[in-house]
């Protein structure tokens, strides 16, 4: 009976001794709060971009030329040189469009012009000016006549700034119009005409 007893009381004990020692040692290390961390508000660094090469004060560029007009459409040659290295500077352009026949053209011009795009590569250009055309036309005998005018000039450009290291080179495209405003003493009526051209140029 007592050894009955014994087990009994063994057997009802026996589980909870071992629970109280199991929760009952402490952690071998104590456990660190973790702190949250601070929010960081600040903007992310920016992608570092190629930089755009100084500007340079005068650029040369050449290249071929389109002339559309009434009478004719004709193929030919455009040089310019611009100086400024600002949004905002002055060209002389020379255009030669089958000069020596008997619709050539042969143009001188200046212009004021403000460049859109003085921080980027792509740039947006507008000019407008004055200049002086010779236009060549055929007379009742045969022979050609060539006649002086005085001409406005509205050019609307897109020009890109290549890529290469340390230089202002550029390429452009030209879309002008040439208004007839004054005329020799026994030049013709001309009607306007558009002078497309494609240029690529260095600055110095």
């Amino acid at each position: 009976m007592t050894r009955t007893v014994f087990l009994f009381v063994f057997a009802t004990l026996m589980p909870r001794l071992a629970s109280a020692q199991e929760f009952a040692e402490p952690p071998l290390t104590p456990i660190a709060p973790v702190e949250p961390r601070p929010f960081d508000d600040r903007a992310p660094p920016e992608v570092a971009q190629d930089p755009l090469p100084e500007a340079s004060t005068v650029r040369f560029s050449v290249g071929p030329a389109l002339r559309v007009a009434s009478i004719a459409t004709d193929g030919g040659l455009v040089a310019a040189a611009d100086i400024g290295s600002g949004p905002a500077g002055v060209r002389l352009a020379g255009a030669w469009v089958r000069v020596g026949s008997d619709v050539g053209l042969a143009e001188y011009q200046a212009e004021l012009f403000i460049d859109f795009g003085a921080e980027r590569r792509l740039r947006p250009i507008l000019g407008a000016g004055a200049g002086v055309a010779r236009l060549g036309s055929a007379a009742s005998d045969g022979s050609t006549r060539i006649s002086t005018y005085g001409i406005g000039i509205l050019r609307g450009t897109v020009e890109y700034l290549l890529p290469v290291e340390r230089a202002d080179a550029r390429v452009g495209l030209d879309a002008m119009a040439g208004v007839p405003a004054v005329q020799g003493k026994d030049a013709e009526d001309a009607s306007p005409w558009l002078l497309f051209s494609a240029r690529v140029g260095v600055g110095f």
